[in-house]
């Protein structure tokens, strides 16, 4: 027999009968975030993830590869932005200090590049923050249709969006390191798709990504600026 278990910020509860989750279910004391395990050794994940229990609403959907490309998009422009910044000879300034700062002492080994989207995706966070303070979104959500909210719809706080970019840039990108991030990607990928449902750092902040509905030609216009990204990144 499955014995399940739940918990909230403080305590665990149980052992309890499927039949029991179900009371608890329909009792409003378990909903579809609240973590839920099989067994003594089993692991914590989401309500919902377990198809014994039955839910009043439609299941959520998460589009993880939405959310990868809104920020890829994000940082291409801003480093494209940086980029004009650089060949721009109204701004001398720029280029000299970034040789100084980056290149010259990564010079030989060859990392300066790295070294340079590292600083680039950490200098990011501020800006993302205006954006989803002042303005409710960035371009790359506005185009992919990622909406970023508080729980009752408000636009966070310029100091909310902060803590929240800086989650991301370290628990998501992995500070940028190469290789590194790949393994954080997948495993945000792996917790937001089929574990929790949610990203680590916005249940952890109590905030809300839901995406815009889309039709058959939105779809359609995702994978044409997909594969203009792809195509940019690589031949641009």
């Amino acid at each position: 027999m499955i014995e399940w278990f739940y918990k909230n910020e403080k305590d665990i509860y149980g052992p309890f009968t499927t039949e029991e989750m179900s009371e608890l279910i329909r009792a409003g004391h378990i909903n579809k975030r609240t973590l839920v395990r099989k067994h003594k050794l089993g692991e914590w994940l989401v309500a919902e993830i377990y198809t014994q229990f039955e839910w009043n609403e439609e299941k959520a959907k998460v589009r993880p590869w939405l959310r990868l490309w809104a920020r890829y998009l994000d940082s291409l422009l801003f480093v494209s932005l940086f980029q004009s910044l650089l060949d721009n000879p109204s701004v001398p300034f720029v280029s000299p200090v970034i040789d100084w700062i980056v290149y010259e002492p990564f010079l030989i080994s060859g990392t300066g590049g790295y070294v340079l989207t590292m600083i680039l995706l950490l200098v990011w966070i501020p800006f993302e923050s205006l954006f989803l303070s002042f303005v409710g979104t960035t371009p790359g959500k506005f185009v992919f249709g990622v909406r970023v909210r508080n729980p009752d719809g408000t636009r966070l706080s310029f100091s909310q969006a902060c803590k929240r970019s800086f989650l991301v840039w370290w628990r998501g990108e992995a500070a940028g390191v190469p290789a590194i991030y790949l393994i954080t990607y997948a495993s945000a990928y792996r917790t937001l798709k089929h574990k929790l449902r949610q990203i680590t750092w916005d249940r952890d902040m109590n905030i809300n990504v839901s995406h815009r509905p889309t039709s058959i030609w939105i779809e359609d216009l995702y994978y044409v600026i997909v594969a203009g990204l792809v195509y940019y990144s690589f031949f641009g």
